[in-house]
């Protein structure tokens, strides 16, 4: 499989109050290509009341001479695994999560926390609370308190009970 990320030059600035913060696009085009049983094609575009790029846009092609796009093969696709892992490794590069706590080591810890939650929300991350932890090399099970101490500093805001917060 071929994965392709064009991220539009257009960013948005992710962070806490008062910083720190991280740029991210504001829209991206994910294009899975040479994937069986189809190729793909992904439009994410910045909603500011969700704080969150959010997908605008799925496109399924099927191949030269394969089978029709059905509903069954496009549930067998992993394309939720498949787009974060695309736009977590476009953004964040090689240093993964944990470069965002290295680029900002002189920086208060709860708000650096707070920077990586909000970030995985932005990016609309399966787990954001266990993120946090992991960009710090920690078990994914200490994020919740690690971001609890961030809400209660009021540098995320307030949620409910298993939905993540960006805004």
């Amino acid at each position: 499989m071929k994965i392709d990320v064009h991220a539009s030059v257009a960013t948005v600035d992710v962070g806490p109050p008062g910083g720190p913060y991280e740029a991210i696009p504001a829209s991206a085009t994910v294009e899975m290509s040479e994937s069986d049983p189809y190729d793909l094609r992904v439009r994410v575009d910045w909603v500011p009341d969700e704080g969150r790029l959010s997908v605008r846009e799925i496109t399924y092609t099927a191949h030269p001479g394969g089978e029709p796009v059905r509903v069954a093969n496009i549930n067998r696709m992993a394309v939720s695994e498949l787009l974060h892992h695309a736009l977590e490794t476009s953004v964040l590069g090689s240093a993964g999560w944990a470069g965002i706590v290295d680029r900002h080591a002189d920086v208060d810890k709860v708000r650096v926390d707070a920077l990586v939650y909000l970030v995985a929300v932005a990016l609309d991350s399966l787990k954001p609370s266990a993120t946090v932890a992991v960009a710090r090399g920690m078990s994914p099970a200490s994020g919740p308190k690690r971001v609890a101490a961030a809400r209660q500093a009021g540098l995320i805001p307030e949620t409910q009970p298993g939905k993540a917060s960006g805004v």
